[in-house]
């Protein structure tokens, strides 16, 4: 009686061990069964491109080589603009790749230029930027889910910075001692798509003399090729002014200057404007 009872005992013991036996087994099977899927790039394309940034489409091609279908499970990935990381995404799977065939995975990923570093410096310099594309597919195989590496480099277009300009200079009113002004700015926008509103933070001067500063000044909408006014109305000391007090009572030419930044987009623009106009009534 004392022992049977431990070969009862031994009898499970032993069947749980040729059980796990036989599914290291299965699986050296299966293994030895699967083929590893495979990715291939097959294009990227620019989808939209406006001052806040750009969004590429990337298209890959998952391989399954295998008489069993499969699934993307995730999708994880980074872009990279001039060795620094802008941009991570992750994305849910779902996609079924079938049997020994082929499906397609297209995700769609946006750069901010306000993230990429000097991108104000790069505007006026380049046309484009290079970038590289990292990340990972994973698919479901019976094995678990099995990361295929993807890699990709190519250069995006940069927009075309607007054009600021100095473009008017008229007398509000006069009196003995002031002269009431605006300074109007002009913000051209060569590219096809509107650029949106922002601010503007200035220091003006007349004649070289610094008469008026300002920040946060609202900018308006430019539609795409067309043009927006910025007003900015002052009041001069006709004695801060000097000589060119009596070039403004009477209309003559003045040098009128801005220095400062606009701000769209989030992209700080430096500005440095000159233009020697009339005072208009």
């Amino acid at each position: 009686m004392s022992l049977a009872r431990p070969r009862l005992l031994l009898a499970p013991a032993l069947l749980l061990v040729l059980a796990l036996g036989g599914c290291a087994e299965l699986q050296k099977i299966a293994a030895g069964a699967f083929e590893r899927p495979r990715l291939t790039f097959r294009s990227a394309s620019l989808q939209a491109l406006d001052l806040e940034g750009a969004t590429i489409g990337f298209t890959y091609d998952v391989q399954n080589p295998n008489s069993f279908g499969a699934k993307v499970a995730r999708l994880s990935y980074g872009v990279e603009v001039d060795g620094t990381r802008v941009v991570t995404g992750e994305m849910p799977g779902g996609l079924t790749v079938p049997a020994n065939g082929t499906a397609p995975v297209t995700f769609p990923v946006r750069v901010r230029f306000r993230d990429v570093p000097g991108i104000a410096a790069l505007f006026g310099r380049r046309d484009a930027i290079a970038y590289r594309l990292s990340g990972t597919i994973g698919v479901e195989t019976p094995l678990g889910v099995l990361d295929l590496p993807l890699s990709h480099e190519d250069r995006v277009t940069l927009p075309r910075l607007p054009d600021f300009a100095i473009e008017g200079l008229s007398i509000r009113n006069v009196s003995f001692t002031e002269i009431g002004l605006e300074v109007r700015v002009a913000v051209k926008n060569p590219n096809a798509f509107p650029i949106p509103a922002g601010s503007l933070d200035y220091a003006l001067s007349l004649a070289g003399s610094s008469v008026a500063r300002g920040d946060g000044r609202p900018t308006q909408v430019v539609p795409g090729r067309g043009k927006s006014v910025v007003a900015i109305p002052l009041t001069v000391n006709l004695a801060q002014v000097g000589r060119a007090a009596a070039d403004l009572v009477r209309g003559g030419p003045v040098d009128v200057g801005l220095r400062g930044k606009a701000d769209l987009a989030g992209i700080p623009l430096p500005l440095d404007l000159g233009a020697r106009l009339p005072a208009r009534r």
